[in-house]
């Protein structure tokens, strides 16, 4: 069972999925130390996006954050010179950050999971709309092969979509939209969403 209290890594322009991968590299001595912590005890964190970007020079101690993150597990960790390190993160869950915690020189959380219903019906012809989007969204960004090769991936329906989250050329508060989806009919019509807006964005600036 995992402590009430995990290390809390704010990231600018990231959004970690269930189901999905994030390579990270860590260089920040607050981090390095938050790192070893880590893979000395539990090899979890949350991660979540900033609000905005932290000013130049800033390390973000202070930023603001969206309180639906990721619960990540380190599965790699790789050592590197200088206490750097080069970690791998798989995404468990959401989850619902219920306030920070001090006391540590890396910022750290209490939080709760945020349920999500991956088993509520997705009817068909929902299913065929968000297909044909991808394929339009894919044709306009001239990567049809590599879209193949993620819908050929043998996973669920969630786990599907949310690697396509990761994948795609999403803005990330477009990807943390998605991340606070609460079930699988909304995930795929946010996606739904993102992918008709972005086509249809492209057609009117090609008039």
């Amino acid at each position: 069972m995992l402590p009430a209290i995990l290390p809390l890594f704010p990231l600018p322009q990231v959004v970690l999925f269930p189901q999905t991968f994030l390579p990270v590299r860590i260089f920040e001595p607050r981090y390095q130390e938050m790192t070893v912590e880590v893979l000395n005890s539990h090899h979890h964190l949350v991660l979540t996006l900033m609000r905005e970007t932290p000013d130049p020079g800033s390390l973000g101690e202070t930023a603001p954050i969206f309180e639906t993150g990721c619960l990540a597990e380190v599965v790699r960790a790789e050592p590197l010179t200088s206490g750097r390190w080069n970690l791998l993160l798989q995404g468990k869950e959401a989850v619902r950050i219920q306030g920070e915690v001090p006391g540590k020189p890396f910022r750290q959380c209490r939080y709760e999971a945020v349920p999500f219903n991956a088993s509520m019906l997705w009817p068909g012809p929902h299913r065929r709309h968000l297909m044909e989007s991808l394929h339009a969204y894919a044709a306009a960004e001239g990567i049809e092969v590599q879209l193949k090769e993620l819908l050929d991936l043998p996973l669920e329906d969630a786990g599907r979509l949310n690697t396509l989250a990761m994948a795609l050329d999403f803005e990330p508060t477009e990807r943390q939209f998605l991340l606070e989806s609460e079930d699988l009919p909304t995930l795929a019509d946010r996606m739904l969403q993102l992918l008709d807006f972005a086509v249809g964005g492209r057609s009117i600036r090609g008039l």
